[in-house]
């Protein structure tokens, strides 16, 4: 997509030391996407307005709504409108507990004392803090948006060999994920041998769509929640944050970070 599609040109006062001047800067896009879910308003996000069709069925299955592919009856995406209409088999949770974020697989959820995980993510997957620093790093090379504007979040998915084979940009660090795992989803993908790399803050519901998808890794350039750490420890993930160059923190299951 064209940069003059994602950003808009506003004309501004800047100050730099003791000189004033007014100059026009580029700034990011922020549309409008509402998802009708058989024919009712389900949601409205606000997002950067590109790959609606990643975003919206991204949105479906972080939510714990559309598990399977084979369950969507109809499916239209109307770009200009910022709108997608999809009919899908089965589904049974309301608008309101979209709204009320009640929505997380309730078979998910584990009390303190359980340790056990629920979900199939690879165990087995390690990488090293060399390898970590790297993909940071070429994340932020490919974020050109964020170069441009400062107003974007970054997300990734990369491969057990370290590749980088999916990548988004969006005003919301929310979005990004669904971008991310909504395309792995379309395109038969499977993320539970795969990592997640993002620039932002990784909160509990960051980490419950990451749940959803069954990684067993994240990476971050930001901090995480005490939540989000708690809740990573439950269910096996590996939570690292503040990657700067060689230095990074792995806040739950460290052994799969190597030296």
């Amino acid at each position: 997509m064209f940069v003059e599609e994602k950003g808009v040109e506003v004309n501004l006062t800047r100050i730099k030391g003791n000189k004033i001047e007014e100059i026009s800067d580029l700034v990011a896009r922020e549309t409008i996407f509402t998802i009708l879910l058989n024919k009712k308003k389900l949601v409205t996000l606000n997002c950067s307005p590109e790959k609606y069709k990643y975003l919206g069925l991204g949105f479906l299955y972080t939510s714990g709504i559309l598990q399977k592919k084979e369950n969507i009856i109809s499916l239209i995406i109307d770009e200009k409108q910022g709108l997608m209409d999809i009919k899908i088999k089965g589904a049974s949770l309301s608008p309101e507990d979209i709204i009320n974020s009640n929505l997380w697989i309730g078979s998910y959820q584990q009390s303190e004392e359980q340790k056990e995980t629920p979900l199939s993510i690879d165990t087995s997957l390690k990488i090293s803090s060399g390898l970590v620093s790297s993909l940071i790093s070429e994340m932020q090379e490919r974020s050109n948006f964020f170069k441009l504007t400062g107003g974007v979040h970054s997300c990734a998915l990369v491969d057990k060999q370290g590749s980088i084979i999916l990548f988004s940009e969006d005003i919301s660090r929310y979005n990004t994920v669904d971008k991310i795992l909504g395309e792995a989803f379309v395109n038969d993908i499977s993320t539970e041998d795969k990592i997640i790399l993002t620039s932002c803050r990784i909160t509990s519901g960051i980490l419950k769509k990451i749940i959803i998808g069954k990684l067993s890794m994240v990476i971050s350039r930001a901090a995480p929640t005490d939540l989000a750490i708690k809740l990573a420890k439950r269910m096996g993930i590996t939570l690292v944050g503040f990657v700067r160059e060689r230095r990074m923190n792995i806040y739950t299951h460290p052994q799969r970070i190597e030296i």
